[in-house]
Formats: C-alpha cells, structure tokens, sequence
C-alpha cells in the first residue's frame, strides 16, 4: 500500500463517528451500502455449534446522516 493510499484510509478512520458490531451478514452488507466501512472480521468468541462471524463497521460522517433504519436498529 502506498502513502497516498495510507493517509487516505487513515483519514477514513479518523472521521468515524458512530461503531457497530452484528453477527447478521444481511445486516453488514445493507450498512456497507449505507456508508458504513468495515473495520474488523471476527470470530464468535461464544462456543457453540455455529461457526459465525462478527462484524465491526464504522460510519465516517456525521450522524445526522444515517438512514432511518440505521438509526433504529443500531
């Protein structure tokens, strides 16, 4: 990865204003195109028989721009 590249995601980074986690790809995949970026993959750290994985995204505008359904389920 170049400087440029760098210094652009990092700027990304510093602009997040709101963090959110959720089990749910549906629910990740719909606040990517909402404007969320994705920050982290993880796995469940709960021992179950499910392999399932958590996703950490973050909003880098300001709040007044979620969507309504961003606003009520996260």
């Amino acid at each position: 990865m170049d400087k440029l590249t760098m210094d652009s995601a990092q700027e990304v980074l510093l602009k997040i204003t709101k963090i959110v986690e959720t089990e749910c790809s549906q629910d990740a995949s719909a606040l990517l195109d909402e404007g969320f970026v994705l920050l982290a993959v993880n796995t469940n750290v709960f021992e179950d028989s499910e392999n399932r994985f958590v996703y950490a995204l973050g909003f880098p505008k300001s709040l007044d721009k979620l969507s309504d359904w961003a606003k009520s389920n996260f």
